[in-house]
Formats: structure tokens, C-alpha cells, sequence
């Protein structure tokens, strides 16, 4: 299928979307309502559910690529608003699990 060729961008865009705010947990001057705000929870859930599917459903070489490319978009580009970049990192997680392949657990 066509659309296991494209998969792996959806994992690189659902961990580049959510890394911002995955990230902000490991600052030392993130407010502490930030950290334990259910966004950060979800952002948090989504970036490493994404890793982890990396490396499952795909070859280890492709995996290390989706793992080395998704924080470093998300730490150069500039996401749109928190809600809306883990709104779209969730969709992306979401298309990924319907076109990827299925991972052999």
C-alpha cells in the first residue's frame, strides 16, 4: 500500500509536534502548573508512544532516522499554539497506527 510508504512522516511529525512540550518537564525553569498540566500529559503519552513505534513496526536504521529527525524538527521549528500542535500530534499518532504497518509484538 501506498501509504506505508509515508507513514513514518506521520511519527516524525507527532514527535516533533509534541517534543516542545514533552520537553519542557526536563527544564528546570518550567512552572510547575506547566509540567503537571494534562496537555503536558498527553504531549508526553503521544512523543513516547511515537518513539517506541519507531523502532517497532519499522527497520532499526529507520527507526534511528525517525527517532533522531522528530526532536530535532520539533526543537528548530516553531509550533503553533500547545493545544493545537498536540491536537495535530495526536491526528499524526492516529494516521500512523491506521497506514503504518502493524508492529510485531
Amino acid at each position: 500500500m501506498q501509504f506505508q510508504i509515508i507513514a513514518p512522516v506521520f511519527l516524525v511529525l507527532a514527535i516533533a509536534l509534541s517534543w516542545p512540550r514533552f520537553s519542557s518537564i526536563f527544564r528546570g525553569e518550567t512552572q510547575t502548573a506547566v509540567a503537571t498540566a494534562p496537555l503536558t500529559m498527553i504531549a508526553s503519552a503521544v512523543s513516547l508512544s511515537a518513539l517506541g513505534l519507531a523502532f517497532a513496526g519499522n527497520a532499526p536504521w529507520l527507526g534511528m532516522l525517525i527517532a533522531a529527525l522528530g526532536p530535532l524538527l520539533g526543537w528548530t521549528m516553531r509550533a503553533p499554539a500547545p493545544v493545537l500542535a498536540v491536537s495535530l500530534s495526536t491526528l499524526s499518532l492516529a494516521a500512523y497506527l491506521q497506514f503504518g504497518p502493524a508492529p510485531a509484538f
